[in-house]
């Protein structure tokens, strides 16, 4: 009588490791694909919000005119917890020259850092003409179409903040590294990290009332204006790496209309 072998061919235990292969390969494939979705959810949830807070935090300030001169209004802004001072290339020097991982935990060496409150307040001033891309020539004609903050960010007296390179973007430092100061072997352009640039140009939406002097264009709506905002993520400006071109690109922007009082 003829025995059964008990047990599995080569051939069989081959093609079975092939199925689990294949398998295993799709369902990390999954993983990563999930991760990535959820990653981007996240950074556009993050988008939105900031946007939604600038948006309410330049709706507020247009809604708050500040008279220098009988001819010149200027409107405040500033997002709190938002820094113009900080530069991650400080804390890495600090941390390569031996500097201390819990020294910006005090109040001073935080003002350092990141600056107080009036550090990181700007002024600013509506552009004065309708935006055309097609005349902005130079940097004169850009301020009288479109005011970029914090590029044209002026001081309490209505004259330019920055005399120097302005900062480039507004950062959003993470609470845990705002409180606890530099953090060992930490990451900088981790992703955690946002920052954002906004500006402001006048709106062509027009009224149904005509020009004075007769004709069919309408009359601008003078107190409308647009505010276009762009959020980044990671540090990766010019000012952070000693002059090179910014390699950092917005990864949202967003459109949308004010009313300002004047």
């Amino acid at each position: 009588m003829r025995k059964t072998r008990k047990g599995f061919t080569l051939t069989e235990i081959l093609v079975a490791m092939a199925i689990f292969a294949l398998g295993g390969v799709s369902i990390v494939g999954l993983f990563i694909a999930n991760m990535k979705m959820s990653r981007n959810a996240m950074d556009a949830s993050r988008a939105a919000e900031i946007m939604r807070n600038v948006r309410a935090l330049v709706t507020s300030s247009l809604s708050r005119p500040i008279a220098l001169r009988d001819d010149y209004t200027v409107y405040r802004f500033d997002y709190p917890g938002a820094s113009l001072k900080f530069k991650p290339k400080d804390l890495t020097d600090r941390e390569s020259t031996g500097g201390s991982t819990t020294a910006a935990t005090t109040p001073e060496m935080r003002r350092q850092l990141f600056g107080n409150v009036e550090d990181n307040v700007l002024f600013f001033a509506l552009p004065a003409k309708e935006f055309d891309v097609t005349l902005i020539t130079s940097e004169d004609a850009r301020r009288q179409m479109m005011t970029s903050l914090p590029n044209d960010g002026l001081s309490r007296t209505g004259d330019r903040r920055f005399t120097g390179v302005p900062p480039e973007v507004y950062r959003l430092v993470p609470d845990t590294l705002r409180s606890s100061g530099v953090i060992q072997g930490h990451d900088f352009d981790d992703r955690p990290f946002y920052s954002f640039d906004f500006s402001i140009r006048r709106g062509v939406s027009r009224s149904s009332a005509p020009l004075e002097g007769g004709g069919t264009r309408k009359a601008p709506l003078d107190d409308l204006y647009v505010v276009h905002i762009r959020i980044f993520k990671g540090f990766e400006f010019a000012s952070d790496y000693d002059g090179q071109a910014q390699q950092n690109k917005p990864f949202f922007e967003w459109d949308f209309m004010v009313a300002a009082a004047k």
